[in-house]
């Protein structure tokens, strides 16, 4: 019975997986860029993972988001920054906040645009 409990399990965490990278798929597909601020955090200790809660805003309509990171390492110390988020242009709602783009100023948010005219952001 537990064998079967933990391949249930197993067959969850890839179809979430799965979806997941779909969902990316479809915003970096047809990609619209904002800036997003990390407003909270909660940190799951028995999965190794840690949920941002962000905040963006397009065409004067604001969203919210979250993201999850998974692994050992992952720190909790976002909250409060910003970061670009990458948003599906046909339906806003739908994003993905990128950690590997951190903005300080507004300046930084414009010299990013300028490069994802080239070469547009990987998640």
């Amino acid at each position: 019975m537990k064998r079967i409990i933990f391949i249930g399990l197993i067959l969850l965490g890839l179809s979430s997986c799965a979806k997941e990278n779909e969902l990316l798929d479809e915003i970096y597909n047809d990609p619209g860029y904002a800036i997003g601020t990390v407003n909270s955090s909660i940190t799951v200790t028995a999965s190794f993972s840690v949920r941002f809660n962000y905040g963006y805003t397009v065409s004067n309509s604001d969203y919210k988001g979250n993201k999850t990171l998974r692994g050992l390492g992952n720190k909790d110390d976002k909250v409060g920054h910003r970061f670009l988020v990458v948003y599906k242009q046909s339906d806003p709602a739908k994003s993905d906040i990128n950690f590997k783009y951190r903005i300080f100023k507004e300046q930084d948010f414009l010299d990013m645009l300028e490069q994802f005219k080239n070469k547009p952001p990987k998640r």
